[in-house]
């Protein structure tokens, strides 16, 4: 099934509602013209019946010339207003109709209805002769003093209401009509206002079907008068396209340090077998091009290690079973692993630690220290201490560490945390690292919502500051 277009769907939208008002509104007037034909007809039945009843009781009923005079009376209003009419006598001791004057071929059917009272009237919708009427009908006293107090004079004006009716089902009929006219004109003009009004988003359609990775950078959104209402999608979309372009520069530098990053161990190793294979070597120097070949295997198979580590982090994020742990024996198995490599140096480790209660993965944080301890230890001058000092706040916990190795300019500090970003720009065998520790310990950082700084100076060293949150029952 074809997806209806937005502009279909709320062109719909407004014709139902259109059509909902049109239908309260032409109940309201059906009602209202209803009611006005029917007071219409009550109007002149009463007129007729107010003449007709000050006709008759001035007369003589018990004259012959009288029915005469109340038929030449009669007729012609009843031909005026088409109108039917029937005069008797009811006899309340024998319950016996005289019929006085009617041009009726045979008299209404009253069955099931009372009389109204003496002197007064009431309205009545009858069928006659399988036509409808609308009647009314009265009593008055009789006061003739030729005709016995037990009669009483009724008099029954009836008009065809066919008419009224042939006119209520025509006012009806136009108003289907023009209810009809007015929900397509309104879901035609709708789509027409809203084509108008989409302008500017389907400009902005067609500018980013034109989007691809090689102009990202160089695209900038065009509109013209666009309404208040997209400027944040508007806004929005060009931060989109920013974070696109960056995330795509960032992701083919990190490509290429990758490539070269893996071309030189291989490139070393390869460059060493050639090497000892070109011609025949002393057994010491086959040893020392096989250690030399496994310390770039070693190198490569950590920095791919790191890649793995990096790329785990960024797509799986944190590990659902996360726990509330103490730091502190987490950071005190770390300066004992590294104690050893630090001895060999002559570098010790002064640390103040205290319990800090986060909610996190443990390993996760292991890592993190062990990177940062190794960075100490790598680039802290031989003889010199390694502090790792511990400090609460009431929601967080700060870990620094801190060595007396030289100092790292402004610009170094800010990039220190890129991917395969160092310091030293050598990269050979004897450079140290791969670039992706610190890397990886922002990302672990941030998994914890927590974060990472350094400062560095001549005179104070370099020392690393993590800050991460207390857990509430910390």
């Amino acid at each position: 099934m074809k997806t209806l277009s937005l502009k279909r769907r709320i062109g719909l939208c407004v014709g139902l509602l259109m059509l909902i008002f049109i239908c309260i509104l032409s109940g309201i007037a059906y009602h209202e013209f209803r009611e006005a034909m029917w007071r219409s007809m009550d109007i002149t039945l009463q007129s007729d019946l107010q003449q007709i009843s000050t006709f008759l009781l001035s007369r003589d009923l018990t004259d012959s010339r009288t029915q005469d005079e109340i038929v030449a009376f009669l007729n012609p209003s009843a031909d005026w207003h088409k109108t039917e009419y029937q005069i008797w006598l009811y006899n309340t001791e024998t319950n016996e109709n005289t019929f006085f004057a009617s041009n009726l071929d045979e008299p209404f059917s009253l069955e099931g209805f009372s009389p109204p009272p003496a002197g007064g009237f009431t309205l009545l919708d009858l069928e006659h002769n399988n036509e409808p009427y609308r009647v009314i009908w009265a009593v008055y006293q009789n006061e003739h003093e030729q005709i016995p107090k037990t009669f009483s004079l009724n008099v029954l004006i009836a008009v065809k209401s066919q008419n009224a009716y042939h006119e209520t089902a025509e006012f009806v009929r136009v108003l289907v009509i023009a209810g009809i006219l007015l929900v397509w004109a309104g879901f035609g003009l709708t789509e027409q206002f809203l084509r108008w009004g989409l302008r500017p988003v389907n400009e902005l359609a067609e500018q980013m079907s034109r989007i691809s990775h090689d102009n990202l950078a160089n695209i900038k959104p065009e509109h013209t008068s666009l309404p208040a209402e997209l400027t944040p999608f508007v806004t929005s979309w060009q931060a989109m396209l920013h974070r696109l372009s960056e995330a795509i520069e960032e992701q083919k530098r990190f490509t290429a340090d990758a490539a070269h990053e893996l071309k030189t161990p291989i490139a070393l190793i390869k460059s060493t077998l050639q090497l000892a294979q070109s011609q025949k070597r002393s057994a010491e120097f086959y040893e020392q091009s096989i250690s030399e070949a496994l310390d770039d295997i070693d190198r490569l198979s950590h920095l791919v290690t790191q890649l793995l580590d990096l790329s785990r982090l960024e797509n799986i994020g944190m590990a659902e079973d996360q726990e509330v742990f103490d730091v502190q024996p987490v950071i005190e198995n770390v300066i004992n692993f590294y104690k050893p490599l630090a001895e060999k140096k002559g570098q010790t480790f002064r640390q103040t630690l205290c319990s800090a209660r986060i909610l996190g993965e443990p390993s996760q944080i292991n890592q993190l220290m062990m990177n940062l301890m190794d960075n100490a230890v790598k680039y802290a001058p031989p003889q010199t201490p390694i502090t790792v000092t511990m400090t609460l706040s009431e929601s967080a916990v700060s870990i620094a560490v801190h060595d007396e190795g030289g100092s790292i300019s402004e610009t170094d500090c800010r990039l220190l945390f890129n991917r395969f970003y160092r310091v030293q720009k050598a990269r050979d065998r004897h450079s140290g690292g791969t670039g992706l520790g610190l890397a990886i310990a922002q990302k672990i950082t941030e998994l914890h919502h927590g974060r990472i700084h350094v400062q560095s100076s001549r005179q104070a060293g370099t020392v690393f500051v993590v800050t991460l949150p207390l857990t509430p029952s910390a």
